[in-house]
């Protein structure tokens, strides 16, 4: 009975959602924020007692079932669980949330009652949405978290509705990450039909035992799944634009939560990838590839939150990298520590962006460092932690874990190794960026600006774990199953000085105008090198030339899809407007994808549907209601409403009644 009240973790916030989305009361302001901290921080005070219990060993492995249905050999048993993973993982979701809620109380002050509301019922909703994936002890749970989270993510990063930019950045965080969740979602189908049951208990060590080519095949289709949910290269593009949402949703879904999964979903299907060596060989590379890209791609951008995206991205390669290697309780610990910073670093810049001239430009947060001297300093405990300052923040212990864990894994270890250690020192370079700017003296004085307990409060907790956090790196690897690397004193040594160079090289970025000027014309690196365009070039625009070719040059290919003079005119008024669509210009705003639809939608109809149009058999029945309606017509015209016609009628009907009785008495 213990193992359902892992039950109530998720169902504060889907309680919250539920209220504030349909507001039957019509709460005012402070009931608002009251019902969404309440939402927002009871999953925290559910989840930490159960955690720690497990964590302890004072409680096993929990499994409460849900529903459970058998289909021939085959079983869909829904539950949730709890094990070592969930509960690390649970725990970090909970805090985190919990912080950035308490945060958001604050920086959404100023949002109408209306939209105040819609905020925090999506952030609840999400946050539930993430809980039921983590907590999920069969496929179909997980993946319904999993697409809730994508679904709220729109929403979230399109808050602003007014906003083409954000709208746009909304639209393509979703569209992208759908076209990897199909593969995630074609890859759990798969397992499924191998192990004949949806539980992860028994999915996974199914997808383990493959020997066949499905094994691979799996492998990657989770893969793919993972890097478009977790931005990683080529899948990047949608994370920097959706820095166009307000700031608590980048410090919740791009830190801890959604931008994460990817890695969750990895370290819990870990056994799946070791079982097949090549795809765990790409899971390292296409990690520490996206771990220097993001690193390079940081160092040459203007705005702060555009910045930390690049940065989730590239810390979130370091996970990829660790599974790779074979080591995803690594993984998941530098999961934690990251989640701590991120958060901590999203939330800080929003400060002081409101601290400085009210933009997000790294320009804009010269000093800063004296306007918000609390939220500069737990920016900075953060940035230390993400450039892996060593020995002082928690950052270095899970990063140089990683880097150990590669460096000892074998000759395609070392170029990973290799490769990472780069990246280090160009997080470095980028991570200070914003400190040493801030602490430059702004060209014009501005007096001292006001710090909200609601909002320093979590900087400073998140703050002394992103430093002091490192010491329960090592605890919580061998918690998960994992055993800590125990590298050589000289590659620790060159860890070390990765963090330091990168540290110097950020200083000199800030202050020599040569180089600041070097980065501010890398306009190509600092746009992902161009990613969206490409795409374009490559996929887009080919396909919409094949739309145009089978639409025909003037539409005439496409038109004789419908067969005339069938009554079907105003379908072909409509398909004459959606060839003209088609044949826009280049540049014009069009639509190939639903083009495409069109044509293929209207094959179907003319080639199942048009042999019965028109329905004969509707055609009857509609003839009859009409012939009703005909004749209730005319039986309401006698209702004249003058008494002599009622009184004939009532003659007629009386000298109808005796010559009926008249009738039968007749022998």
């Amino acid at each position: 009975m213990l193992a359902y009240l892992l039950l109530l973790v998720p169902t504060p916030p889907l309680a919250g959602f539920v209220l504030l989305a349909l507001d039957p009361y019509r709460l005012d302001r402070r009931a608002v924020r009251a019902a969404a901290l309440v939402a927002g921080c009871a999953p925290l005070v559910v989840m930490a007692p159960m955690a720690l219990a497990h964590l302890t060993k004072f409680w096993g492995d929990q499994i409460a079932p849900i529903f459970t249905l058998h289909v021939g050999n085959y079983e869909v048993a829904l539950a949730v669980g709890l094990d070592t993973l969930s509960a690390v993982t649970a725990l970090t979701v909970t805090f985190v949330s919990a912080c950035v809620l308490i945060y958001a109380l604050d920086y959404m002050s100023g949002a109408r009652n209306a939209d105040l509301r819609r905020f925090f019922a999506l952030m609840n909703l999400f946050q539930a949405g993430m809980l039921s994936m983590v907590l999920a002890a069969d496929s179909i749970t997980f993946f319904l978290g999993w697409e809730l989270m994508g679904l709220c993510s729109f929403f979230l990063i399109s808050y602003n509705m007014t906003s083409p930019r954000a709208f746009a950045a909304g639209q393509k965080a979703f569209v992208i990450t759908r076209i990897a969740d199909a593969a995630l979602l074609a890859g759990l189908l798969l397992l499924f039909l191998e192990a004949g049951s949806v539980r992860l208990a028994e999915l996974i060590p199914a997808g383990a035992a493959l020997d066949t080519a499905r094994g691979p095949l799996i492998a990657a289709l989770l893969l793919v799944g993972a890097m478009g949910k977790s931005a990683q290269f080529p899948f990047h593009t949608w994370l920097p634009t959706a820095m166009a949402g307000p700031t608590p949703v980048s410090a919740l879904l791009h830190s801890a939560t959604m931008v994460a999964a990817g890695a969750v979903l990895l370290a819990r299907f870990a056994p799946v990838l070791a079982a097949n060596d090549s795809v765990a060989a790409a899971t390292a590379v296409a990690g520490v590839v996206t771990a220097l890209f993001g690193a390079a791609s940081a160092v040459a951008q203007t705005d702060v939150k555009r910045l930390l995206a690049y940065s989730s991205i590239s810390q979130i390669g370091y996970m990829l990298v660790a599974v790779g290697v074979g080591v995803p309780a690594v993984a998941m610990a530098h999961f934690v520590v990251h989640a701590l910073f991120k958060s901590l670093l999203f939330m800080a810049s929003g400060v002081l962006a409101h601290a400085g001239a009210g933009g997000t430009s790294i320009a804009a947060l010269r000093g800063t460092a004296r306007r918000a001297p609390i939220s500069f300093a737990a920016f900075a405990a953060g940035a230390a932690s993400l450039a892996g300052l060593p020995l002082v923040t928690a950052g270095w212990w899970s990063k140089e874990a990683i880097l150990a864990s590669a460096f000892e894994a074998g000759w395609l270890g070392l170029g990973v190794w290799a490769v990472g250690l780069t990246a280090a020192a160009l997080t470095a370079v980028y991570a200070f960026r914003p400190v040493f700017t801030a602490l430059r003296a702004p060209e014009t004085e501005t007096p001292r600006g006001r710090e909200s307990w609601l909002a320093v409060g979590p900087l400073v907790v998140l703050a002394v774990l992103a430093l002091a956090g490192g010491l329960g790196v090592k605890p919580l690897t061998e918690l998960l199953g994992g055993h800590p690397p125990h590298p050589a004193l000289w590659v620790e040594l060159a860890g070390a000085a990765a963090a330091l160079l990168g540290i110097a090289g950020s200083a000199a970025v800030t202050f020599l105008p040569a180089l600041a000027g070097r980065v501010a014309r890398a306009r190509r690196l600092r746009a992902g090198l161009q990613m969206d365009a490409r795409y374009y070039a490559l996929l887009v625009r080919p396909y919409r030339r094949f739309v145009r070719r089978l639409s025909g040059g003037r539409g005439e290919w496409v038109t004789r899809v419908v067969a005339p003079g069938r009554g079907t005119e105003g379908v072909e008024r409509e398909l004459e407007g959606a060839v003209r669509h088609a044949r826009q210009p280049e540049g014009a705003t069009s639509d190939p994808v639903g083009q495409a639809t069109v044509v293929l939608g209207l094959w179907v109809w003319r080639a199942l549907l048009l042999p019965f149009s028109p329905d004969r058999m509707d055609m009857a029945w509609m003839q009859g209601a009409r012939g009703i309606g005909r004749a209730a017509e005319r039986a309401r015209r006698l209702q004249t409403g003058r008494v002599r016609d009622y009184a004939l009628a009532l003659a007629l009907g009386l000298a109808a009644l005796l010559l009926i009785g008249w009738g039968m008495t007749w022998r």
